[in-house]
Order: C-alpha cells, then sequence, then structure tokens
C-alpha cells in the first residue's frame, strides 16, 4: 500500500512538472526564453555615424531581441543647390519595428517651431521634451531625440539658410531607465547629425 501511495505521488509530481515545464515553454521563459541577440557594430545603419558608439547606444535604448535588422535609405546631395538630402534608418527586431532616425534638410526656422512641428508628436507628452545645449542644440525625451544643426548658408540653396533635422523616434523601449534612455538617444541624434552634416557638405561649420 505504502509502495502504492509513493508511486502515485511521484507520478503526481511528475505530471506537475511537466505542465510547469510546458508553461515555460509556452511564455518563453527560462530556460527556453530565446537568446538575445547582439547588436554589431558593422551591421548598423552608416546614417547613424560611427559603428560602435552607435551599437553601444542602440544596445542602451533597444528591448532584447533574438536578432536585430537594419535597414538605411541615404539620398545625398547632387549639387550645393541641391536641398534633397536625407536619409532614414529602420531599425527592427521580432517582427517589431523598434527604432527610427530620420535626418532631413529643411529651411531654417526658429528652434521652437521646429520642435513643436517635427518633435512633440514623439514625446508622449510635450511636457516630457525637455532641451539639451552641450554642444549641438536639440531637444529629447525618453522616447525621442532631434536636434536641428545649421548647414548651409543663405545664398547657396534657393530660399535661404537650410538646416539638418535630425529625429530619432524609439517606438519600442528596454529595460533602460528613462534618464538611460534619453542619454542613448541624445548620443543617437548627435552622431547621426555629424554624419548628415559631413555627407550633406554643409558649410556651416558644425557647433563644437
Amino acid at each position: 500500500m505504502n509502495a502504492r501511495r509513493s508511486g502515485y505521488a511521484i507520478a503526481v509530481v511528475a505530471v506537475v512538472v511537466v505542465g510547469v515545464l510546458g508553461a515555460l515553454y509556452l511564455l518563453k521563459a527560462p530556460p527556453f526564453g530565446e537568446d538575445t541577440g547582439d547588436i554589431e557594430a558593422g551591421a548598423v545603419c552608416d546614417s547613424l555615424g560611427p559603428g560602435p558608439r552607435a551599437a553601444g547606444a542602440l544596445r542602451t535604448v533597444l528591448p532584447e531581441k533574438s536578432s536585430y535588422a537594419f535597414d538605411d535609405d541615404v539620398n545625398l546631395r547632387v549639387d550645393e543647390r541641391d536641398s534633397g538630402y536625407g536619409s532614414d534608418c529602420f531599425v527592427s527586431g521580432g517582427g517589431d519595428q523598434l527604432l527610427r532616425a530620420r535626418t532631413q534638410m529643411v529651411r531654417d526656422e526658429p528652434f521652437e517651431s521646429w520642435a513643436d512641428g517635427e518633435v512633440a508628436q514623439y514625446a508622449d507628452g510635450k511636457g516630457r521634451l525637455t532641451p539639451f545645449t552641450t554642444g549641438l542644440k536639440g531637444t529629447a525625451s525618453p522616447s525621442v531625440a532631434a536636434v536641428l544643426v545649421p548647414c548651409t548658408s543663405a545664398g547657396k540653396i534657393p530660399g535661404g539658410q537650410y538646416d539638418l533635422s535630425v529625429v530619432v523616434h524609439l517606438e519600442k523601449a528596454g529595460k533602460a531607465s528613462d534618464a538611460g534612455t534619453r542619454a542613448g538617444l541624445i548620443e543617437l541624434a548627435k552622431n547621426a547629425a555629424a554624419y548628415a552634416h559631413d555627407k550633406a557638405k554643409c558649410d556651416i561649420a558644425l557647433p563644437a
């Protein structure tokens, strides 16, 4: 009798263990969760600037995914009177779009009106959008960072001075704090702005 009870108890425990392991597998919980993919410096979009710096910032702001994909589209200027420079970098992982970094050459306008028109829509509430003034002039929140960089002086392109508008929008956040995520997005925006300033053949010097 004791042997029967002991065997029954073992069978019950086995069923419970199998059930728990099955649930963990379905939920992708450890030890069955997907391995986190690495973000290789050589794979990131060129338009995000130096690969190692961009990869480090992306590891900070992005959620963990088994793999990451980068799609970069850069349109260079034809000549010094061309205002068509622009780039788009899309970062995806696990079937989701995670981040978009967009650079456009735009006519010069006051910083505040540019931020209201191009950036505030991504800030998860305008109150969270705060400026930063170290080096390039920009504004950021835990979901977006953007800079407005003078590029071509008046007289080069019809319409007056032109600037570079760089907006990095985080669509899916990782586990970093809001402050850490904001800092990572600012680094990405500044690096993208420096890359664009060079490729767009700007004649106004990049602010220190």
